[in-house]
């Protein structure tokens, strides 16, 4: 059982819910920040014209009575609005006095005129920012107007709309409201959206887990665990590869079964057929030496004979046995080359027309007036032809006849071996290809055969893209046939 913080959903939920309140934090701020900036705007807009207004009241005192006169009037207007700070300045920008909150001292001597004179001019648009002097570096929005000096030169009132003090309450409130405005904005976000998103989480998951649990009983060796194909998404993409996988997996946990039934079965089958001719040329051998003075020299000729008979059997079913686990694994590839099949035919049936007649079996040959040329390897061709003609004299009783036949069949070279033995049972035609198989056919040889041939000729005639087929009728003979392509370049 997977820990519950180290499932895939659960950790895909978490990190939704990390992904939420970060963008629920980002989305507070960036408000925050743009209400802000919007109430700047409003401010600036709602005062532009505040500097003008107070300019018509204090430039009458200037008049009057100079700088020194002009402090109770201001004065008085900084405590119908509190929140503004209120400059003098001379045509250069020199501060020449300031109104704002007792104790406090300004932090530079003069302020950029640039601004102010775009907001004089109508040419920007809000809000316009200008210097503060109480803080060097930093800059607010203010309203501004030109006025007339004591002494008759031209210079500016510049009003500060947010003044030091209202910064610091400002300051201090807007940490309080943003601390409550992120709590409510991540309560409200992981009680809608978040709980929302794991409930899909969880739906989506689902089928992930369903595979991941359909994976770990195929690995508790329930090999016919299937996912149930639903959608064309991701998910039913992963559940048809699995499907196909499980199935790979199904088919080559079968095949090996079937491989290790067969090794079991090839270990008997060869330790029967090694043990017969074993037995015999251990009890042979056993009786010359302790019989050697007793035995004349026929006798020990006899015996060495028969020795010497079942070694060299030994030996075949040995090489035979090699030949086939090759051909099995695919490690003999043809050599293809072009060649007249009538001549192989015709060189391989005088091989075989001596031990046909020591059997008393006619062995022929029905060939076409042309010769037929085929593509494939001349020496594997010639293995198949053996073969095939052996087993067929193998089972043929004396007095009867092998014939193998060569035609044309559709630009294709059949070639068939005919006996005319008692046949084959219908219920062994389908293993007689199998190795060791030995077909209970009445009338057969007395010779013992390997049982390996007619795997061996199977097996050739697939890598060159054929199949043996085989036709038979108990008492009626049998008739094996392969094709192979013809070449008629």
């Amino acid at each position: 059982m997977v820990p519950f913080f180290s499932r895939f959903s659960v950790k895909v939920s978490t990190l939704f819910l990390a992904l939420l309140l970060v963008m629920g934090s980002a989305q507070v701020l960036v408000t925050m920040r743009i209400t802000e900036r919007r109430q700047v705007e409003i401010d600036q807009l709602v005062n532009w014209d505040l500097a003008s207004d107070m300019v018509a009241e204090i430039e009458p005192v200037l008049r009057g009575g100079g700088l020194g006169n002009v402090g109770e009037v201001i004065h008085y207007m900084m405590v119908l609005n509190p929140a503004i700070e209120i400059y003098l300045l001379d045509g250069r920008g020199t501060i020449l006095a300031f109104f704002a909150e007792p104790g406090k001292e300004v932090a530079t001597e003069k302020v950029d005129l640039e601004p102010i004179r775009r907001f004089i001019g109508g040419d920007g648009k809000a809000p316009i920012y200008g210097d503060d002097p109480r803080a060097v570096g930093s800059s607010k929005h203010f309203s501004a107007a030109p006025l007339t000096l004591p002494d008759g030169s031209r210079g500016y009132l510049y009003i500060v709309l947010k003044s030091t003090l209202y910064d610091q309450a400002a300051g201090s409130l807007k940490e309080k409201y943003l601390a409550s405005a992120l709590v409510r904005a991540l309560i409200l976000s992981v009680a809608t959206v978040g709980i929302v998103g794991l409930v899909l989480f969880a739906l989506l998951t689902r089928r992930l887990q369903r595979v991941a649990r359909s994976v770990a009983e195929f690995e508790q060796g329930r090999y016919d665990t299937r996912l149930a194909v639903s959608a064309g998404d991701e998910f039913g993409e992963l559940a048809r590869a699995y499907n196909r996988m499980a199935d790979t997996i199904a088919a080559n946990l079968e095949q090996l079964r079937q491989t290790d039934s067969l090794r079991r079965e090839l270990i008997a089958n060869v330790s029967h057929d090694l043990r017969s001719p074993l037995t015999s040329i251990q009890g042979y051998v056993e009786t010359l030496l302790m019989k050697q003075e007793g035995l004349s020299g026929s006798q020990i000729r006899e015996y060495l004979q028969i020795v010497h008979s079942e070694a060299t059997k030994l030996n075949e079913l040995v090489h035979e046995l090699f030949e086939l686990s090759k051909y099995e694994a695919r490690q003999m590839a043809p050599k293809v080359e072009r060649f007249s099949l009538t001549e192989l035919i015709q060189d391989v049936v005088m091989k075989y027309r001596t031990p046909a007649e020591q059997r008393q079996v006619a062995l022929s040959a029905f060939l076409p007036e042309r010769l037929c040329f085929v593509l494939a390897d001349i020496n594997m061709i010639e293995r198949v032809l053996s073969n095939l003609i052996e087993n067929a004299l193998a089972h043929t009783p004396a007095g009867g006849k092998v014939t193998v036949e060569l035609r044309d069949n559709e630009g294709r070279a059949r070639v068939r071996v005919i006996d005319s033995g008692t046949g084959i049972n219908r219920t062994d035609i389908p293993f007689i290809f199998d190795r060791f198989f030995s077909s209970r056919r009445e009338g057969a040889s007395s010779g013992r055969g390997s049982g390996l041939g007619l795997a061996i000729a199977q097996k050739i005639a697939e890598l060159h893209g054929s199949r043996i087929q085989v036709e038979s009728e108990p008492g009626r003979g049998s008739v094996f046939f392969f094709e192979l392509p013809l070449e008629t370049r």
